[in-house]
């Protein structure tokens, strides 16, 4: 699953999906490609931000919107700073 964040190097936890997937282009019309995006419930140092996930793909982005429908425990991820 390839996830793109505006997040500073570090580990955090994703709650859940509050919104999503989306197709960018439903914001950006004039866009060639499509990227999807998910709207996540996110702690950051032991805080809770709504912050937006990008996917290359639709099925990326639907895979993590479907492991919050059975699974309570959070998603585990270390973002890089590009």
């Amino acid at each position: 699953m390839n996830i793109n964040s505006d997040l500073p190097k570090s580990k955090v936890k994703i709650w859940g999906v509050i919104e999503g997937p989306r197709n960018i282009k439903d914001f950006e019309p004039n866009l060639d490609s499509d990227i999807f995006m998910n709207l996540c419930k996110v702690e950051i140092d032991g805080k809770i931000e709504n912050i937006e996930y990008y996917f290359d793909s639709f099925n990326d982005a639907y895979d993590m919107y479907k492991h919050f429908l059975s699974n309570i425990e959070p998603l585990e991820v270390e973002r890089e700073n590009d």
